[in-house]
């Protein structure tokens, strides 16, 4: 702008406006590119896990698997998003699911759980699943990330352990009870 003498008047405050308008346009794409950035490093390191991984939003609405979870179940994707996922364990298994999550939910309180989860050929095999929230400064959940872990050769490996234990118990008993009846048939015939 120029004054009626033709001598150029100064706007500060306009050209500061636009300075600072345009540090911010800067500043937001440059925080843009590095979630996007971001954002894909997570989706190619939960990728590469061998165990399945998961996010939900601060409600937990499930909004994320990764591969592993599609290669396991072989449901298309999407399809467990929101509530799809307690579909997928074993019908003796989801009411427990569903409160152990409600409860995590309700009270912030991180998620343990093992139930078992259909394979894409129909098998159910035993999983770990765990949940951790993440917080903001203010202490609110902002996301949730879980895991689902494979567990169910461990699980069949403990339940064989258990049936070989009980099974040696039983015998050591039969054991005993045949000594004793042994010392009780020998002490009848040999008092001394």
């Amino acid at each position: 702008y120029f004054d009626r003498s033709g001598e150029a008047i100064r706007l500060p405050g306009i050209a500061v406006d636009i300075t600072e308008r345009k540090q911010i346009e800067t500043d937001l794409a440059e925080t843009a590119r590095a979630l996007s950035e971001s954002e894909t490093r997570f989706r190619v390191l939960a990728d590469a896990m061998p165990q399945m991984v998961w996010s939900t939003q601060p409600d937990g609405f499930h909004d994320y698997y990764n591969a592993r979870w599609y290669e396991f179940t072989g449901v298309p994707a999407g399809s467990t998003d929101g509530e799809g996922w307690n579909d997928m364990f074993h019908a003796d298994d989801q009411e427990r699911a569903r409160q152990r999550w409600t409860h995590s939910l309700e009270t912030g309180e991180p998620s343990e759980i093992e139930y078992r989860l259909r394979r894409h050929d129909g098998v159910y095999r035993w999983t770990l699943g765990r949940a951790t929230p993440i917080r903001d400064k203010e202490g609110r959940i902002t996301r949730w990330f879980g895991t689902c872990t494979d567990i169910d050769d461990l699980k069949r490996a403990e339940q064989t352990k258990e049936l070989v234990s009980q099974e040696l118990s039983h015998r050591i008993k039969n054991i005993f009870a045949v000594v004793s009846a042994l010392i009780a048939l020998s002490a009848r015939q040999y008092p001394e």
